[in-house]
């Protein structure tokens, strides 16, 4: 094929059906970079399939604009023609699923379809499902350059030898700046390292390419939201959209990052919340209370200052053997805190995160035995229970987390906070997208409840 592709030569292309690799990429990049021919290619994606080269004819169009799961379900299962498994192998391995696309690569070794192009999809899709030794074979018959460098990187980075792999994707960029696949590579492994700046920088590079590879316009569009740069992410997510309307992550994406620009934040006012709301849930049981008065204050159900300091000093002064030493203690704590009775009135709404209640057994045992005074009162108390019981079922909704972190939660099947301190650092760490900046944010909601991650 030439190096420029008009309109007319899009419709003799998918007529004939006579590609390789290499072409597919080439009217690939024409597609992205003309209207024209995005247009004459869409009419042919639109035409009916009816018997397998029609189906062939229309998969090769789907795949051309950037709708790879669509190729795949038209393209005939029975047809094993070398274009129709060059083109399952391109198309699976953009739709994220390598096995396949390996599958059907590896099918075609040793046929015409060789070439510096098809080997490198060859390296990339055995790489990406776990052959490490067909990489390497696919890489040692490339030519000197960056693609070859490139298969090199990914087939050590199969085998677990991600430093070395980052020097082979490093030397790949030196040669040749625009390789979208080295760029690409190498912005995931800054990224898994929390070095976000740096990965921003390779996802832009990428971005910038045509066509862009839309797996690096999603995670730098991640990136983006979870620096707060929601339109800059906005931008990334239309761009997804602008090839493929139908693209689910980015229209979910796309949703979130306009609701968060229609928002206020305030990063300031919401660390000095957390402060409050810490202080607030502080238990009772953690102040040296006469005896008296801790007994009136769990008779009461006060059990941390969010609770006392919802009552007034004639409310607790009502309450059966409370007096005004026992209201001077009261005071006293409240002022270490800066708090004092009555400056949340009782119908403010509940606090984003629950009290821990203290149980009658866990007073004694911090203060000694029950108050005489109040014996024929203690009998009506019951169990309750325990702080991490609450905890553990909060709906991991209630953390109000981030975009990204949030989808990470989902991602990992983790709903509450109990599935969440089942987790330990590394485990979160290794999870795609989630970097140390979201584990910042994580640690500070967890120190909020009083309670950390499993450590290993």
């Amino acid at each position: 094929m030439s190096t420029s592709v008009s309109a007319p030569d899009t419709t003799r292309f998918l007529e004939s059906l006579s590609f390789r690799a290499a072409d597919l990429a080439q009217l690939k990049r024409a597609v992205s970079a003309s209207k024209e021919v995005r247009q004459g290619v869409e009419a042919a994606a639109r035409a009916p399939a009816g018997g397998p080269r029609a189906a062939l004819r229309q998969a090769t169009a789907l795949y051309l604009v950037s709708r790879p799961e669509d190729a795949l379900a038209v393209l005939s299962p029975d047809d094993t023609s070398p274009q129709a498994q060059l083109l399952r192998g391109v198309a699976a391995l953009e739709a994220a699923d390598p096995g396949t696309a390996s599958s059907a690569l590896a099918s075609l070794v040793g046929t015409e379809m060789e070439g510096e192009v098809f080997f490198t999809h060859l390296a990339t899709a055995a790489a990406l499902a776990g052959d490490a030794a067909t990489a390497r074979n696919a890489a040692a018959k490339l030519p000197e350059g960056a693609n070859a460098l490139y298969a090199e990187g990914i087939a050590l980075e199969a085998d677990g030898e991600y430093e070395e792999a980052r020097q082979k994707y490093e030397a790949a960029v030196h040669r040749d700046g625009h390789h979208g696949r080295a760029l690409f590579r190498l912005a995931l492994y800054y990224d898994k390292l929390g070095k976000e700046e740096r990965a921003i920088d390779l996802y832009r590079r990428c971005a910038a390419l045509n066509p862009p590879p839309l797996g690096a316009l999603q995670n730098l569009a991640l990136l983006y939201e979870d620096e707060g740069r929601y339109a800059e992410a906005e931008q990334c997510y239309r761009r997804i959209l602008q090839g493929d309307p139908q693209h689910a992550r980015a229209r979910v994406g796309l949703k979130d990052v306009q609701a968060a620009q229609n928002q206020y934040y305030d990063e300031d006012s919401e660390r000095r919340e957390d402060r409050r709301v810490a202080v607030l849930r502080t238990p009772i049981s953690e102040f040296e209370l006469s005896v008296r008065s801790r007994n009136c204050l769990s008779k009461m159900n006060i059990q941390t200052l969010g609770d006392l300091v919802r009552k007034s000093e004639a409310e607790l002064l009502a309450y059966k053997n409370f007096g005004e030493t026992s209201l001077q203690e009261i005071k006293d704590i409240l002022a270490q805190k800066s708090l004092r009775l009555g400056m949340l009135p009782d119908d403010e709404a509940p606090l984003q995160v629950p009290a821990r209640p203290v149980s009658e057994s866990q007073l004694d045992a911090l203060f000694g035995g029950s108050d005489d005074l109040d014996d024929e009162d203690d009998d009506d108390e019951g169990g309750e229970e325990g702080p991490s019981g609450e905890v553990a079922r909060m709906a991991i909704e209630e953390l109000e987390l981030s975009i990204r972190a949030k989808r990470c939660m989902e991602s990992l099947g983790i709903h509450t906070v109990g599935d969440l301190l089942q987790r330990s650092e590394a485990d979160l760490l290794a999870s795609k997208n989630f970097g140390h900046t979201s584990l910042s944010e994580l640690r500070r909601k967890l120190d909020a409840l009083g309670v950390t991650l499993k450590r290993r």
